[in-house]
């Protein structure tokens, strides 16, 4: 019989199944640790230009 072991996805591959990876650094500042082109990679409260694009994430 087979056996799969299940291992940790690294970063890239968690950006290119369509997961973004956010890493605390600092109170309100999120590291963008999945970041594509174009992508803020640090994530800060209340300034929303620094989110994730989503609708270049998730197609229909």
């Amino acid at each position: 019989s087979r056996f799969y072991v299940s291992a940790p996805k690294g970063d890239t591959e968690l950006r290119d199944k369509g997961f973004t990876k956010l890493v605390r650094r600092d109170d309100g500042v999120y590291e963008n640790v999945t970041a594509r082109d174009g992508e803020s990679r640090y994530v800060r409260q209340g300034k929303p230009e620094t989110l994730p694009n989503l609708k270049k994430i998730i197609r229909d």
